[in-house]
Parts: structure tokens; sequence; C-alpha cells
């Protein structure tokens, strides 16, 4: 019996000490008021993001060339999808209009600008999370393209760096919105 006892004792303590996981998803600005107004449609094709996106695990720059992944804080969906919605989202709030299509938008849906963007980085380096963008936006065959730098502070923790790297991103889709007016 007493050997039961302190096997279960000991169980509870390796079971205290193992963490869980956890999931996390980016939200982008939720709070932002209709101040501009838009007349046409815009089409918001798939955020591309960096391939480290692609493992589905919170990914940490450690020194100048080496990534790794924090086994236990996930992404709750396929980011570059779940990216694309959270901006169309919000630009459909900040210009107060339905008229915002994800790619690939109905061929009726006759789109007068497009959106296209690239993340080619987007991590947390030990210290900042750090969002390097370039969008390029297509009006009736004009474009113009735009490079976007940030970072923002964030505390060597899952739950800090999805805070920071939502701030991140609230940031670029501000600016995307402005680019589009």
């Amino acid at each position: 019996m007493k050997k039961i006892m302190i096997f279960l004792v000991g169980l509870f303590f390796v079971g205290c000490s193992i963490k869980s996981n956890s999931y996390y998803l980016l939200e982008g600005d939720k709070n932002i008021v209709q101040t501009h107004s838009f007349s046409g449609a815009i089409g918001v094709n798939i955020v591309e993001l960096p391939r480290y996106f692609n493992q589905n695990n919170l990914a940490v720059k450690e020194g100048s060339n080496k990534v790794y992944f924090i086994n236990q804080a996930h992404w709750i969906s396929d980011m570059d999808e779940h990216l694309t919605k959270v901006l169309v989202a919000y630009l459909k709030r900040y210009f107060n209009t339905t008229d915002i299509y994800l790619y690939p938008w109905d061929v009726k849906k006759n789109v007068s600008k497009r959106v296209d963007i690239k993340i080619e980085n987007f991590i947390y380096d030990g210290k900042n999370v750090v969002i390097d963008a370039s969008w390029e936006i297509d009006q009736k065959g004009a474009s113009k393209a735009k490079f976007f730098h940030t970072f923002v502070e964030a505390k060597n923790d899952p739950d800090s760096i999805v805070k920071s790297m939502d701030k991140a991103f609230s940031k670029l889709q501000e600016q995307v919105a402005r680019s589009l007016k």
C-alpha cells in the first residue's frame, strides 16, 4: 500500500510538471470603427506566409539563422487562410462595406482593386516579434507596391509572443487599409 501511495504521489507531481498544449489564433484589431468610405469592390488574395508557418507550431528565431518550434504552442488553423479572413473582416469594418471579397471571388464580382500580401518574416526573435511584409495593390492593371516593417516587444512565453504578433499584424492591417483609400 505504501508503494502505491508513493507511486501515485510521484505520478501527481510528474503530471503537474508537464506543460499542456495551448492553441492560438490571431484576431487583429477588432476595435476599428468605420472612418473611411470606399466605392467599388476589393478582392483580397490569400496572405502568403513564411514556410515555418506550415509546421502549425509557434516558431521562434534563435540567433541569426536558427528557428525552433514550441511543441506545446499550436496554431488553431491554417494561418494563411485565417489571416486572410481576419484582414477581410478588418477591411469590411474599416470601410463599412460588404464589398470586400476573399479570393477566389466570383467572376460576377467586379473588383476595382486587388490586394496581394506577402509576409516575408513574422517571428519572435528572443526580444521582439518582427514582421516584414510587402503588398501590392492592383487597380485596373496599374499596380503599386508597398513595404512594411515593425516590431513589438514580447516576453519569452507563448502567450506574450502571440499577443505581440496580434499587435504587429494589426499594424499591418491598418497600413494596408490606408493604402487602399
